[in-house]
């Protein structure tokens, strides 16, 4: 299933806020799952969820260029439900991405 975010920089990074633009929480996202990020800038950035689990949902983002033209190398993290409805932040980046 697709799903879309908007993010509240132009990259990830531990505390980013996620917001879905459709009201999900974390049972709802499985493993498969891409999510169709897009960041302040405006650039979209399409990410796939390989695991799910107790301590959080694992999301991979590939490599991509900010808009100003910064290259974000392709990294692993570990999101979890902000308090909020749709809500979803950043909790660390994981090693080995």
């Amino acid at each position: 299933m697709l799903w879309r975010f908007t993010a509240n920089n132009t990259h990830l990074y531990p505390g980013a806020l996620l917001r879905s633009h459709e009201s999900v929480g974390m049972t709802a996202l499985s493993p498969d799952d891409e999510l169709l990020v897009e960041f302040s800038d405006g650039v979209s950035v399409s990410g796939v969820i390989p695991a799910v689990e107790s301590a959080g949902v694992i999301l991979q983002m590939p490599t991509y260029r900010t808009r100003g033209g910064t290259t974000v190398t392709a990294r692993t993290w570990r999101i979890m439900a902000g308090g909020d409805p749709g809500l979803m932040r950043v909790q660390e980046r994981l090693a080995g991405a």
